[in-house]
C-alpha cells in the first residue's frame, strides 16, 4: 500500500449507539448461544467434554491472536478513516486464511499424538471452528461504523440459533449430544458465518477490483496494535499469577470464578470499543474540523459501564447461587468489587477508542506498559495482606492508572471533567459497597446497594446529556434564525437602495 490516503466514500454516519451497540449485541448473542450449546454438551457428554471444548477454543484464540498480528484492530481504524481501501482489505482478509489453515494442519497431528483417540477429530474441528471465527474479524471491518453494521450481529445471531437448534434436536430427539456431533455442528456454524461474512460484505466483489497490498508495510503499521493485544492479555491474566504467590489454590479459584462472571461483560465492552474506533476515525482526518466526538464517546461508554455494572451487581446474588451453590459468599464479595472495575473499564474503553482513532497505537502501547507495571505493583502490595480481595481492589485501582495515562496522552481538556466525574461516581459506589458490607454483614444483602448507586448515576448522566443536547439544538436554531433575519434585513436594505 502506498503512503497516500485512499478516498473514503461519502456516506451518512450512523449514531454511536448503533455503531458501537450493534457490536455489543453481536458479542452478547455469540456468547449466549455458545453458553447454551455448552450446557447441552454437558448434559449429553459430561463436563469433561466441555473441558476439551474450552481447551480447544483457548488454544485457537492464542494461535489466531499470534497469527493476526493486530490486523483486526488496525483495519477497523484505518478503513473507517479512509486510509485502507476495500480491495486492499479483501486481499488481506483472503491472505489471512492461509496461515490459519497451516496452523490447523499442524494442530491435527499434534492433537492425534496428545489426546484420546475418541475425541481427536472433534477437538480438531472445534479448533478449526474457532480459527474461522477469528478470521471473520477482518471481513467485518468493511461494515463496522457504516449503516450496514447490522449485518454482523444478524449473521452471528442467525447461525447461533441454527447451532442451538441442531444441538437441541440431538439432545431431545436423538440419543444425546456427543462430543463429536457437537464439534461437527460448531464447525458447520463457523463455516456458515465465514461464508456469509465473505459474501454479504462484498469480499468476493472487491477481489476483482484493483488494489495493491504491500504486506511488509501493512504488518509494520499493525505491529503496535499486535503488541497492545499481547500486553492487554498479560494485563488481564497477570494478576492471577501474582495472587498465586501469596494465597492457596482455593482462593485463586475463588478469584478466577468471580472474574469469569464479569468477563463476558468486559468482552462486550471491548467489542463496543471497536465500534467507537470506526465511529470516530472518519472525523479525525486532517480535512475535518474539530468535533466533540471524544466527549460524546466517553460519556456514552461511561453511562453504558454504569448500567452494566449496576445490573450485574443486582443480579450477582442469584447468579452466584445458580453457578456455585450456597457456598459462594467469597466469590460474591469478589464479584461485587470487580463490578466496580467493570464501570471504570467501560469508560476507559471509550478513551482508548479515541486514542486509537487518532492513530496513536504507540501511545496506547505505553498506556498498557504503565498499567501492567501498576497492576503488578498493586498486587504485590495488597495480595499478601488481603489475599484475593486485595487482588480485586488492585484491579479496580489499576483502572485509575489507565484513565490517567489515557488522559495524559490524549491531552484533550474537555475530557478532564467527565473523567473525574466518572472516577468520583465509582468511588461513591465503592464507599456504598464498603458501608453496606460493614452494616449488613452479608454480601447477598449488600450487593444491591452499589448497583442502585451506579444505576442512579447512569440515569443522572443520561438526563444531563439529554438536557445539554436540547440546549445545543435550541442554540443552533436561534443562531440560524438570527442569521436568517440578518440576511433578510440586508436584502431589504439593498432593495431600498
Amino acid at each position: 500500500m502506498s503512503a497516500s490516503e485512499v478516498e473514503a466514500p461519502k456516506r451518512r454516519r450512523p449514531s454511536l449507539t448503533i455503531t458501537s451497540g450493534l457490536l455489543g449485541v453481536s458479542t452478547i448473542s455469540t456468547r449466549m448461544t455458545t453458553l447454551v450449546a455448552m450446557a447441552l454438551l454437558a448434559r449429553g457428554a459430561g463436563t469433561e467434554a466441555v473441558g476439551y471444548y474450552g481447551l480447544a477454543t483457548l488454544i485457537a484464540s492464542f494461535t489466531a491472536a499470534a497469527l493476526s498480528v493486530g490486523l483486526p484492530m488496525y483495519l477497523t481504524r484505518d478503513v473507517a478513516a479512509g486510509l485502507v481501501s476495500a480491495p486492499q482489505v479483501a486481499r488481506i482478509h483472503t491472505g489471512r486464511l492461509l496461515p490459519l489453515l497451516l496452523a490447523a494442519a499442524v494442530a491435527y497431528p499434534v492433537a492425534g499424538g496428545l489426546l484420546p483417540r475418541a475425541i481427536q477429530f472433534g477437538f480438531f474441528l472445534i479448533f478449526v471452528a474457532s480459527l474461522l471465527e477469528q478470521w471473520n474479524e477482518t471481513a467485518w471491518v468493511l461494515v463496522r461504523g457504516t449503516r450496514s453494521a447490522w449485518l454482523e450481529p444478524l449473521t452471528n445471531s442467525a447461525t447461533g440459533l441454527l447451532l442451538i437448534a441442531a444441538c437441541s434436536v440431538e439432545t431431545w430427539l436423538g440419543d444425546g449430544l456427543t462430543f463429536g456431533e457437537a464439534a461437527g455442528y460448531f464447525a458447520v456454524a463457523a463455516i456458515l458465518r465465514s461464508a456469509t461474512a465473505f459474501l454479504v460484505v462484498g469480499i468476493w466483489r472487491q477481489l476483482r477490483a484493483s488494489g495493491r497490498v504491500d504486506p511488509a508495510a501493512q504488518l509494520r503499521r499493525s505491529l503496535p496494535y499486535f503488541a497492545s493485544d499481547l500486553l492487554g492479555l498479560l494485563y488481564f491474566r497477570g494478576d492471577v499469577f501474582v495472587l498465586a504467590m501469596f494465597v492457596s489454590a482455593s482462593q485463586v479459584g475463588q478469584y478466577v470464578s468471580a472474574a469469569a462472571i464479569i468477563g463476558p461483560a468486559v468482552q462486550v465492552a471491548a467489542s463496543m470499543g471497536l465500534g467507537a474506533v470506526a465511529y470516530a476515525a472518519p472525523r479525525l482526518r486532517p480535512d475535518h474540523p474539530p468535533s466533540d466526538d471524544p466527549v460524546v464517546i466517553f460519556q456514552f461508554f461511561r453511562i453504558c459501564g454504569q448500567i452494566a455494572a449496576g445490573v450485574i451487581s443486582l443480579a450477582l446474588p442469584i447468579a452466584v447461587v445458580v453457578l456455585f451453590g450456597g457456598e459462594g459468599d467469597d466469590i460474591l464479595a469478589l464479584a461485587m468489587i470487580l463490578a466496580l472495575f467493570l464501570a471504570l473499564r467501560f469508560a476507559n474503553f471509550g478513551l482508548s477508542a479515541t486514542l486509537l482513532a487518532h492513530g496513536r497505537a504507540a501511545s496506547r502501547l505505553l498506556v498498557l506498559v504503565l498499567s501492567l507495571g501498576g497492576n503488578v505493583a498493586l498486587n504485590l502490595a495488597l495480595d499478601g495482606r488481603y489475599g484475593a480481595h486485595g487482588a480485586a481492589w488492585a484491579t479496580v485501582l489499576t483502572e485509575l492508572i489507565v484513565a490517567g495515562s489515557l488522559l495524559w496522552f490524549l491531552r484533550i481538556r474537555a475530557l478532564v471533567r467527565p473523567v473525574l466525574l466518572s472516577v468520583s461516581g465509582t468511588a461513591l459506589a465503592a464507599a456504598a459497597l464498603i458501608a453496606a458490607l460493614a452494616v449488613l454483614k452479608e454480601p447477598a444483602l449488600a450487593a444491591p446497594v452499589p448497583g442502585v448507586v451506579l444505576l442512579a448515576l447512569a440515569l443522572l448522566g443520561f438526563l444531563r446529556q439529554r438536557r445539554a443536547a436540547r440546549q445545543a439544538t435550541e442554540t443552533d436554531t436561534a443562531g440560524l434564525t438570527q442569521d436568517g433575519e440578518s440576511s433578510t434585513d440586508t436584502d431589504r436594505r439593498a432593495t431600498v437602495r
